[in-house]
């Protein structure tokens, strides 16, 4: 089974990266007001960047909840299965 690589950068630091089989973020809405909310991701993914919003964090493995964390603006990238969150806060749930 193929896995992601998450790194997370906050204001106090960069997170030891921890591995996960999928991600789930909050991204933000367009400068219309639409288009943002919740959005998975999983081994394989495009290379990408998203502009998150404030909102919540979810890593899984095996289905099983490994992270949850409530976060701040930020923005996110995508690249061969290493997901990699920079936000301006960041506390665990």
């Amino acid at each position: 089974m193929k896995i992601l690589t998450l790194s997370i950068v906050t204001l106090a630091g960069t997170m030891e990266p921890m591995d996960c089989d999928s991600v789930q973020l909050h991204v933000a809405d367009n400068a219309e007001g639409k288009g943002g909310g919740s959005y998975g991701i999983h081994p394989g993914h495009i290379k990408a960047l998203f502009s998150l919003a404030a909102g919540t964090l979810t890593a899984l493995k095996n289905g099983e909840t490994v992270l949850k964390a409530a976060t701040g603006d930020g923005f996110a990238t995508v690249q061969d299965d290493t997901v990699t969150i920079v936000v301006s806060q960041f506390e665990k749930n």
